[in-house]
This record gives C-alpha cells, sequence and structure tokens, in this order.
C-alpha cells in the first residue's frame, strides 16, 4: 500500500498534539501495511516532515513531492497544487491529520473552519491537506 499523509504545517501543533500526530502517523502506517509513505516535503515542517521521520524510523520507505516554487499554482512550475495532484496520484490512500483548533501561539492567518470539509466531516482548521485527500478519494470513484 502506497500511503499518502499530509495535513497541517508545524505552527499549527502543540508538543501535545504533535505527539499524538506522530502516534496516528506510526498507527496508519502499521495498520495499512504500508510498504511507502508519499507526502510534501512542506517547508513550514509539520505532518510532511513528520511522516518522513515516522516512516524512516519504521524502515518504511518514503517519496517525497516537494513544491518547487511556493505559490498554489503558478504557470509552467510546481506549485502546491501541482504537488498536491502527484502526492493524491500516487497514493493508494491519503490520510490527512488536522487539528481542531488553533494554538494560542499561532501568528498566521486565521479560518473558523476548513472550507475543504465543511459539511462534509466535522469542522476542523483550514488545511490544504484536505483538498489533496478530497482530490484523491475523488480519483477513486469511476462515475460513468
Amino acid at each position: 500500500m502506497k500511503l499518502g499523509i499530509v495535513g497541517h504545517g508545524a505552527d499549527k501543533f502543540t508538543v501535545e498534539t504533535q505527539a499524538i500526530a506522530r502516534s496516528h502517523i506510526r498507527h496508519a502506517i502499521q495498520h495499512y501495511q504500508a510498504n511507502l509513505v508519499i507526502s510534501g516535503e512542506s517547508p513550514v515542517g509539520g505532518i510532511d516532515i513528520w511522516a518522513r521521520e515516522e516512516a524512516t524510523k519504521m524502515g518504511i520507505p518514503f517519496q517525497p513531492y516537494p513544491a518547487m516554487v511556493h505559490q498554489w499554482d503558478p504557470p509552467g512550475q510546481i506549485g502546491y497544487k501541482a504537488r498536491n495532484l502527484q502526492i493524491a496520484k500516487h497514493s493508494d490512500l491519503v490520510l490527512c491529520i488536522v487539528v481542531k483548533e488553533y494554538p494560542i501561539s499561532y501568528q498566521g492567518m486565521r479560518f473558523n473552519y476548513c472550507y475543504h470539509c465543511h459539511g462534509r466531516i466535522p469542522d476542523h482548521i483550514k488545511s490544504g491537506g484536505c483538498w489533496t485527500a478530497w482530490r484523491a478519494a475523488q480519483q477513486a470513484w469511476d462515475i460513468i
């Protein structure tokens, strides 16, 4: 199983929620018997980097799909959108790990909820990883 693991950047986690996230990553790798872990090598750290670290500790190969340009969809370049599509395309399953609330220390842009997921699953704060997970799910459907 090629397991994609995506989610929030490190700044959205506390020490406690990071430990929980890493535990979820390890459990998912074991549960799904992953023989390859895929993620995005986010420049802000977090789930992408922890997925690599945990897979490496467990002796599971890791395939990164980094964005070459830190923009959503720059013409002719691999930005976040193209990177996320690569993760969705090359994964058998994409797991998105997010937190429900911002930590008190968070200084970035805030959203009241994740607009990718609102109305589909319980509310949590926005993550581009959710876009990737929904895109992977759409690829699994064959509607004729």
